[in-house]
């Protein structure tokens, strides 16, 4: 378990799903660090609770938007990928894992920080949930030189699963090279013909996926679905746009692909399609499925 996330107020209304993006963003940070077998606890309170916690723990009567308590004590210079050792000796049954300590989120903080940014709620709680595990993990921004190493780090790992902590949505040309990056996955012996996607939700969550084929070629998976599929499973219900790659020739969305599309959005959604170093087009879904079925039509609401 790489976080285990708790809530010390009323969960929101759309928070439902946060722990999966929290720990998808988690998974991240390790990899980027290099470390495995660890995880932390995010605790979500209010400007009451974490200025009390900051009145106790630093002698500062203020509200913040994030606070972290690493378990692991690191020598100066050093960080968790340099102290295998220390970091195993905070193994936590109960998690499974070591424990590297807390990260406590402001969520009125974070609310106001993302409509400052321009960005999504989940997007802001995904960046200081990296911050702060940056943080537990032995990083620091009292200088400028360790600032620009812990802010490198926090956007490899945040853009691995697609997200960044300004600049609003990514552009057409990110999604097609996530798509093109997905693509290089495909598992196509029987074609030969590779496919990336990546789908962008509302939510600003970046989702990639590619073909997959059988040997009962009833039983493969188009890219598209195969991106669906992620974002679905992560707690997404509204796509934003998507971005589609062949390895050899453009690879439009097949007619299946396009009936699922059309159910997580609306017929603006912009499809980019294109061919591997060739460059892309966009179409709205509406210019390739015209008149669909669609989850109105049978009385059906996707949230």
């Amino acid at each position: 378990m790489a976080i285990e996330l708790q809530w010390d107020i009323p969960v929101p209304e759309g928070m439902e799903g946060l722990e999966k993006l929290l720990r998808r963003v988690a998974d991240a940070c390790f990899e980027a660090e290099g470390v495995s077998g660890a995880g932390f606890c995010v605790r979500i309170v209010d400007d009451e609770q974490i200025q009390a916690l900051n009145l106790d723990m630093r002698g500062i009567d203020s509200p913040t938007d994030v606070l972290s308590f690493p378990t692991v004590a690191y020598p100066e210079g050093k960080t968790a990928r340099d102290c295998p050792r220390r970091v195993s000796r905070e193994y936590d049954p109960a998690m499974d894992c070591a424990n590297l300590g807390d990260c406590v989120i402001n969520l009125g903080r974070a609310r106001a920080q993302a409509e400052e940014y321009g960005h999504s709620l989940q997007r802001e709680l995904s960046y200081l949930t990296a911050h702060s595990a940056f943080h537990l993990m032995g990083y620091d921004h009292m200088n400028e030189e360790e600032k620009t190493v812990m802010r490198n780090m926090e956007e490899r790992a945040l853009s691995a699963v697609g997200i960044t902590r300004e600049g609003g949505t990514p552009s057409h040309e990110q999604l097609f090279e996530l798509a093109c990056e997905a693509m290089q996955n495909s598992y196509s012996p029987y074609s030969h013909f590779k496919v990336g996607a990546c789908i962008l939700t509302e939510d600003g969550r970046t989702f990639k996926g590619c073909n997959f084929e059988n040997a009962s070629y009833g039983a493969t998976i188009c890219a598209e679905r195969c991106a669906a599929s992620c974002a679905i499973a992560a707690g997404a219900r509204r796509f934003a746009a998507i971005a589609v790659v062949g390895s050899t020739a453009v690879a439009w969305p097949c007619g299946i692909c396009r009936q699922v599309l059309r159910e997580f959005s609306d017929l603006s959604l912009p499809v980019i399609v294109g061919q591997y170093g060739k460059g892309f087009t966009v179409k709205t879904l509406g210019e390739l499925l015209p008149e669909a079925l669609s989850p109105e039509d049978l009385g059906v609401t996707v949230e």
